[in-house]
């Protein structure tokens, strides 16, 4: 008893202690600009995590250790304070205009964001500089409103599909201008364009030569006002790219590093080899023939997926310094990245070298030097759409039934001992039809090789004549060396045929570019800003290869380089084109006590590679804003104690394509034709003389506003495209002897139109935790407007008609099964029901449900039932990104969503009704076998060889066209901040840690690989899936 009461003696006085020991603080935090309270601000005692927020009226109560010296009181949007301890404190917090003075880079110069008028995105370098990735360009996608990303492929070195409000041409690509640090750079597939004898290219994306890590800001033009200053470029938008540079202060070296697993997120069904046998064979005999597949329960069955695809491992590393005095600035780095792709020998390797340089030379002349130097190596695969060769296609056709490999085969491989081009039987009494080649083989033993060096970088200086009036001349160059090294091996496969095949392509591409630019900025009696920029700019490119194929190897494991005597037959090709562009520019932007803003722009470009008459266009662009918020009847109301800024904009402009399929589409062109055994000179392609730049029209209306201290922001937009003059190639008589019988004009409209919002907020502002999201939601519509005579243009799976979206999918409408006998049905235009009779006249017939047995009545179904099936252009997309942090924790979520779209499963199609000696997916047990087993009542009774018949392989069929509506849970990553205590005792000012999940998960009805597979616009052939990869990761500052 004694002893408890003295324990509780020792207590009370130990809290009569700590009382003693702390000091009660009461205060009122307010804000400056109205004297208005501020809600959920943040009191922390200095040097300590003591601490607490004010309430609804900006009160606040505080325990305070009594030997503190000082408070400091922080919030969202307003500029910290320090306080010393008093008993009684009011704290008046200036706003940190931040947000608003933030600077975003605009064409040939920087604004501040509140003075642009303009719709411009901006994405920070740290929102991509840790994901594993081979390119950075793919991230973008979800990240800023209305612009669309789409990665068709997860095949390492395959570049993403860009567009920045919609579609504004008709015959080129939607690919919009990048430009690195001023200089416009060279973007695209590598494999676009070449030509061989056939064989597939790797994929290389110019863009994965930028070091994520060297990102500083990605600013995405949007609108007529904002790309009109790159006239002829801009129709497609702008992206501009802006490098890390130097900083005044101590050298600071930074490493960021990674390790990735990766795999495929999701992989096609196909038959195990019991089900095989039983497709394949009653394939076979129900047309009448013996079956040719064999099934033995202790034999083989082989899931190729797993020999095809792996779990590939990726590393990142990238190290950087940077530093300074008040003179000279510098920024270093090197990057190296090594990934294994999720399919077998698939791989890339990157080595860049980046350096920035700047000196301020005298009071009156600034200068500096850029430069990067990237080597990267891709080991590709074979194109998807090569029907042997293609990992797509040959990789579902692999019989299940048989081994990958035979060692008693001279290759260690199973390849069939009859036909050596083949995949082996096994124990089937056939081979595999059409030839195809055992793909793990192909994939282990054909070379598919690009390697890229590029230097890109420059130097510039600049003048300053007086304050706010300058000159900078900036010179760049990018160059591109780019080497393709293909074989095909001799034993088998597609290069046995040839006895061996290998080409080798060599290509330069080179681009430079030199820019003047004088900058005037002046406030006038404060209340009149005025800049005014003006450009003088002129742009050459070169494009420069030779192409080597042969025939014949002599040694089927040389695979660097071709060598002479060491093959038979050979082919050699080359050719060099050129364009040159100059340019003239000027803008200008004035506001007054920045409430009323107006802008104009104008730009004249001059291109080589348009006719004399028409070479020279103009484009121009005009925006006004209004500042609500800044007039007086709004900031003397109480509205302004809770919505702090609205802002109206409206912009108009018109602006050019240049991009109009090759380097001189106006010129006719001929070359060496033989007709028997005489050589001529013959046209190759006619010529027109007035053809001119592809135009776009362009109109954006904007509200922009922000509440609660900025705490919360909006931007809501309205925005139209309307495109005209697009080039397409017009229809000639045969009789007129015009090669292809067609020549380019400018004939073509297009109209793209939608709405955008982004938000943005800060949802939770305490001591410990802290939540900002961010959300952008934008709809699109497209309507092709006119074209040559009103006549469609037409492929196997799309349409382009006038009234209708860009490439609508345009096919047959599929009905179902005839349950009677197992015919496929079709709706016909007229709305009356076809069969095909596939087991009987082989014919079309008239379908009658009150008489499905009866075939007698001949029908048709040809291309003039076709009809629009839908569009295959998303109609919305965007993306939710969430980052919560609690004290030296943070979390981050990232969503991304598209739909309003269809998509052809032609995969799906095809692997479903393949009627050949082959694999097939699961989706085949579903077919028709009787009258009383009908199956599930859409899969038709099958027959061998009969692919062209049933589902009309090959075209647009309703009944593989789906939804392409997508929810993905893009990124999740938790990280972790070593205290400061702990770094500084390691001498280094920043540890982080994290952990990192890509591509986690996907909601959506499609039941392909993923709904952004394609091989062209809306359809999915034989596509790759994507990646899903785990990251492990670090960011050390020293």
């Amino acid at each position: 008893m004694k002893r408890l009461t003295y324990l509780l003696l020792c207590l009370f006085a130990s809290i009569a202690f700590a009382t003693a020991q702390t000091t009660k603080v009461t205060g009122t935090v307010i804000s400056a600009e109205d004297d208005g309270p501020i809600i959920g601000a943040s009191i922390v005692v200095a040097g300590t995590t003591t601490g607490t927020v004010t309430d609804y009226n900006g009160a606040f109560t505080l325990d305070v250790p009594s030997n503190a010296k000082k408070l400091i009181v922080s919030y969202i949007g307003m500029k910290s304070v320090e306080v010393a301890v008093k008993p009684i404190i009011k704290v008046t917090m200036e706003s940190d205009s931040q947000n608003l003075d933030e600077v975003v880079v605009v064409g040939y110069g920087t604004q501040r964001k509140k003075d642009v008028t303009s719709a411009i995105s901006k994405v920070g370098g740290e929102d991509l500089s840790n994901l594993a990735t081979a390119s950075f360009d793919s991230q973008l996608a979800g990240r800023a409103a209305g612009v669309q990303v789409t990665t068709p492929s997860g095949v390492l070195g395959s570049g993403p599909q860009f567009k920045i409000r919609g579609m504004s041409t008709i015959s080129s690509n939607s690919q919009p201008l990048f430009i690195v640090d001023g200089m416009p750079i060279a973007t695209g597939d590598n494999a676009d364009g070449k030509t061989g004898l056939g064989m597939a290219y790797a994929s290389y994306n110019a863009m994965s030569d930028i070091n994520p890590n060297d990102i500083e800001s990605i600013e995405i033009l949007k609108d007529g006002a904002a790309t009109a200053i790159y006239g002829s470029r801009a129709a497609n938008g702008v992206v501009l790219i802006t490098t890390k540079k130097g900083s005044k202060g101590r050298t600071q070296v930074t490493y960021d590093g990674y390790v990735s697993a990766a795999s495929a997120a999701k992989l096609h069904d196909l038959l195990g080899a019991k089900d095989f046998v039983t497709i394949a064979n009653e394939k076979y005999e129900n047309w009448g023939m013996k079956g040719q597949a064999v099934y033995d329960p202790n034999g083989p069955d082989t899931n190729w997926n797993d020999y095809i695809f792996r779990t590939g491992f990726q590393h990142n590393h990238s190290l950087s310094a940077s530093g300074g005095t008040d003179k000279s600035q510098y920024y270093v780095s090197l990057g190296f990245t090594e990934q294994e792709g999720i399919i077998r020998a698939n791989d890339l390797n990157r080595l860049s070298l980046k350096a920035d340089l700047t000196q301020q030379a005298t009071k009156w002349l600034r200068i500096g030097l850029n430069g990067q130097m990237t080597r990267t190596r891709v080991n590709g695969v074979m194109n998807d759409e090569n029907s042997l060769g293609g990992v797509g296609f040959a990789g579902t056709r692999m019989l299940p039934n048989v081994s990958v490999f035979n060692p008693d085969d001279p290759t260690g491989y199973n390849i069939d001992a009859e036909n050596r081009k083949t995949l082996g039987r096994g124990s089937n009494l056939s081979y595999i039809d059409n030839g195809i080649q055992n793909i793990v083989w192909a994939l282990d033993n054909n070379v598919n090789r690009t390697t890229n060096t590029r230097v890109l970088g420059g130097g510039w200086a600049e003048i300053t004549f007086m304050d706010g009036l300058t000159l900078k001349t900036q010179a760049g160059l990018d160059i591109s060396n780019v080497k393709d090294f293909m074989v095909w091996n001799p034993e088998s496969g597609d290069g046995y045929g040839y006895g061996g095949l290998l080409e080798e392509i060599n290509t330069t591409y080179t681009n430079w570019n030199w820019q003047n630019v004088i900058n005037f900025n002046r406030t006038f009696n404060d209340v009149h800003n005025l800049t005014a920029t003006a450009v003088q700019e002129y742009t050459h490119q070169e494009y420069e290869y030779t192409d080597a194929t042969v025939q014949q190897i002599s040694d089927a494991f040389f695979t660097d380089h071709i060598i002479s005597n060491t093959f038979g037959e050979r082919f050699v090709s080359g050719g060099k084109t050129f364009m040159g562009l100059a340019s003239y520019m000027f803008r200008a932007n004035y506001n007054y006590d920045s409430k009323y803003y107006i802008g104009a722009s104008v730009r004249t470009d001059g291109l080589s590679s348009l006719p004399t008459d028409t070479r020279w266009g103009t484009f121009w662009g005009g925006s006004a804003a209004w500042r609500i918020s800044r007039e007086k009847f709004w900031s003397e109301s109480t509205i302004n104690d809770w919505f702090n800024d609205l802002r109206v904009r409206a912009s108009y402009a018109t602006i050019g394509n240049s991009d109009l399929g090759n380097y001189f589409p106006y010129l006719g062109t001929y070359g060496a034709k033989k007709a028997g055994s005489n050589t001529a000179i013959a046209w190759n392609r006619m010529g027109n003389s007035q053809l001119k730049w592809e135009t776009t029209e362009t109109f954006d209306i904007g509200l922009d506003g922000s509440f609660f201290n900025n705490r919360l922001t909006f931007e809501l937009a309205y925005w139209q495209k309307n495109s005209k003059d697009l080039v397409l190639e017009v229809p000639t008589a045969p009789t007129a002897g015009i090669p292809y019988n067609s020549y380019f004009d400018n004939i073509g409209k297009i109209k793209n139109s939608g709405m955008e919002l982004t938000v943005n907020a800060t949802i939770i502002a305490t001591k410990d935790w802290n939540w900002q999201t961010n959300f952008n939601f934008s709809t699109a519509k497209n309507t092709v407007k006119s074209l040559y005579g009103g006549t469609d243009i037409v492929d196997n799976y799309t349409i382009i008609r006038e009234g209708e979206s860009y490439r609508s999918l345009y096919g047959y409408d599929y009905y179902g099964v005839n349950a009677a006998n197992g015919n496929p049905i079709w709706s016909k235009a007229d709305g009356s029901l076809v069969q095909f009779d596939t087991f009987g006249s082989y014919d079309y017939a008239e379908y009658d449900p009150s008489n499905p047995s009866d075939v007698s009545k001949a029908s048709s179904l040809d291309a003039s039932d076709r009809k629009v099936l839908g569009s295959s252009m998303p109609t919305w997309y965007g993306g939710w990104n969430n980052t919560v942090s609690y004290k030296n924790f943070d979390l981050n979520v990232f969503f991304r969503f598209s739909g309003g779209n269809k998509i052809m499963n032609a995969s799906r199609q095809s692997a479903l009704f393949n009627m050949d000696f082959s694999n097939n997916g699961t989706e085949i047990l579903g077919r028709w076998v009787s009258p009383e087993q009908p199956g599930d009542g859409m899969t038709p009774k099958i027959g061998y060889g009969d692919a062209s018949s049933l589902f009309n392989d090959g075209y647009t069929d309703s009944h593989f066209v789906e939804s392409g509506n997508y929810l993905k849970l893009s990124t999740l990553a938790l990280g972790y901040t070593l205290p400061k205590a702990v770094v500084s005792k390691l001498n280094m000012t920043k540890i982080r840690f994290y952990v990192q999940g890509q591509n986690l998960l996907t909601i959506t009805g499609y039941s392909g690989l993923d709904p952004e597979t394609n091989s062209r616009l809306g359809v999915d052939w034989n596509g790759m899936p994507q990646q899903r990869s785990f990251t492990f990761g670090a960011n050390i500052t020293f």
